[in-house]
């Protein structure tokens, strides 16, 4: 540690954490958990990207989670009225998942939302700095990608 200080580690370090504490990216929206949310948008991308039906196997390897971890979810969801599941006739092991109407409703709530919330963000940095934050975060994920793949 060259010249880099504690008091500099420690205030970085301390900065991260508030991030992984913070509430305000915890709070259930819509009256569905964010992890639910999330699960909603990514199905909508991939629906978008693919010819054939969403599986939970494209799901999982998207999210990097669990195939039971998103089966446990895509239950709740499809009790819930926000997608359907329809079972493959040949292999009853796959299940194509789409968006209901109010499922559908819900992301287009959620898109409007985060543009809402980050223009809202741009507008208090201004372009400059939005453009400098975004570069430092990519660096940031770049060089935690890099350290975790070295232990």
């Amino acid at each position: 540690m060259s010249d880099i200080t504690k008091l500099e580690v420690r205030r970085l370090v301390n900065t991260f954490e508030k991030f992984a504490k913070a509430d305000w990216h915890k709070q259930s929206v819509f009256g569905i958990k964010p992890s639910e949310i999330k699960m909603l948008l990514r199905i909508k991308d991939l629906s978008l990207q693919n010819d054939h039906g969403v599986t939970i196997s494209d799901i999982s390897k998207s999210l990097s989670v669990t195939s039971p971890t998103v089966t446990q979810m895509i239950k709740n969801l499809n009790s819930n009225g926000y997608i359907e599941r329809a079972i493959d006739v040949n292999d009853r092991r796959i299940a194509d998942i789409k968006l209901t109407a109010k499922g559908e409703e819900i992301v287009n709530q959620m898109r409007k939302r985060i543009i809402s919330i980050y223009s809202g963000l741009i507008e208090t940095l201004g372009k400059e700095q939005s453009e400098s934050l975004i570069n430092l975060l990519e660096q940031v994920y770049d060089y935690f990608d890099k350290a975790s793949k070295k232990q």
